[in-house]
């Protein structure tokens, strides 16, 4: 019986571990825009660390010959597979708060980014 209730201790851990895990590690999303008859890209890497349904980690931003300084993951939630958080960087412009919200599938982390005062547009960053 003692080993029974073991192996099933055993079976709910490992499975715990499985649901928060996928979310933790180097994420990179790229995408390209149009600015002032210029094409460049926009790349940003994501460090996450999943605790409980707390989302933690940090991140970089480069867009054209701009690299602000990296930030970090602030009102991070992970629940399952659902994932939010947000992050602020400093430009030239003033500070640019954005608000992440998704899904983790695999080795793809897909849903909406939004910018504060902006509309949401759809988001997909990759595990490196």
């Amino acid at each position: 019986m003692n080993r029974i209730l073991s192996l099933a201790a055993s079976a709910l851990l490992l499975a715990a571990t499985a649901v928060a895990g996928p979310i933790d590690g180097k994420w990179v999303s790229e995408r390209k825009v149009e600015r002032d008859g210029q094409s460049m890209t926009i790349v940003q890497t994501f460090e996450l660390k999943a605790e409980g349904d707390k989302l933690t980690g940090k991140f970089s931003m480069k867009f054209g010959d701009m690299e602000p300084p990296p930030g970090e993951i602030k009102d991070g939630k992970i629940d399952g597979n659902t994932f939010s958080f947000t992050t602020m960087i400093s430009t030239p412009n003033g500070d640019m708060k954005m608000s992440y919200s998704g899904t983790v599938a695999g080795s793809v982390l897909k849903g909406n980014a939004e910018r504060e005062g902006g509309q949401a547009r759809p988001f997909e960053a990759k595990k490196q």
